[in-house]
């Protein structure tokens, strides 16, 4: 059985992909800190506003994502594939 991922998980995990992705035009550290301060503000605006429900789990799915382009990203700039 293949295990399955949540439509919600899926959301964040794409998200923090294309957040890294953009960051990660400018900088690793860049695509890091954009990633990062979305899911954790995300999660902190479900809070606040009340129109969400706050998940550890998706701020971990939303980082996640971009430790999948960031990572392999890093690995590039540093020479290691070459």
């Amino acid at each position: 059985m293949i295990p399955t991922l949540p439509e919600d998980k899926a959301n964040h995990l794409a998200y923090g992909a294309a957040l890294a992705c953009i960051g990660g035009f400018h900088s690793v550290l860049a695509g890091a800190a954009l990633c990062l301060a979305f899911a954790v503000g995300k999660e902190i605006y479900d809070f606040v506003s009340k129109k969400g429900n706050p998940e550890p789990l998706d701020a971990a799915a939303t980082l996640a994502g971009g430790a999948l382009v960031l990572l392999p990203l890093a690995a590039w700039r540093l020479g290691v594939f070459a």
